[in-house]
């Protein structure tokens, strides 16, 4: 790469980026899970970033922009930005995480529809217990989990860099 401006690139650069595509794969990975078993036999689903609601893939979107804006200024002689790269990527990647953090907490509880105390009289019908055998959970998946990692990431590396930069 004989006109490259790879050293150009600095350690937290390179982790904005690596930030970036480690959210964009995440991305295909579940966000949100749930599981049902019903007289033991379980049945489970779960959704990726792109199906699990605008929080999920924008915040993927924000942090591969974050990248993107990194490889562009590094790569490309003459860009010039409205404002600092790393207060760029910082600002990106501070609200990726926040809107993860949201898009986790606005997900449905599984659990919150379920009337346990009817399920248990169900159960009362002679010697068949179907409390004990009905059980239903949800949550977040590894995709929520390493798309908050990369975020966290991606926002330390970003503010590092602009802690660290002349002026």
């Amino acid at each position: 790469m004989a006109g490259s401006q790879a050293g150009a690139v600095r350690t937290l650069d390179w982790v904005v980026i690596g930030a970036a595509l480690l959210a964009y794969i995440s991305s295909f990975l579940p966000w949100y899970s749930a599981s049902i078993t019903v007289l033991g036999i379980d049945r489970s689903t779960g959704v990726d970033a792109w199906n699990a609601g605008f929080g999920a893939w924008f915040a993927v979107l924000l942090l591969v922009a974050a990248g993107g804006v990194v490889l562009l200024s590094a790569f490309s002689g003459g860009l010039t930005l409205p404002a600092s790269r790393p207060l760029i990527t910082l600002g990106l990647s501070a609200l990726a995480v926040l809107t993860i953090v949201l898009r986790w907490v606005t997900f449905p509880d599984a659990s919150g529809g379920i009337n346990t105390r009817k399920v248990d009289q169900l159960g009362e019908l002679g010697d068949f217990d179907l409390g004990s055998a009905f059980a239903v959970s949800s949550g977040a998946g590894v995709g929520l989990y390493l798309g908050l990692i990369a975020g966290v990431a991606a926002s330390v590396a970003s503010l590092l860099s602009l802690r660290s930069a002349p002026g």
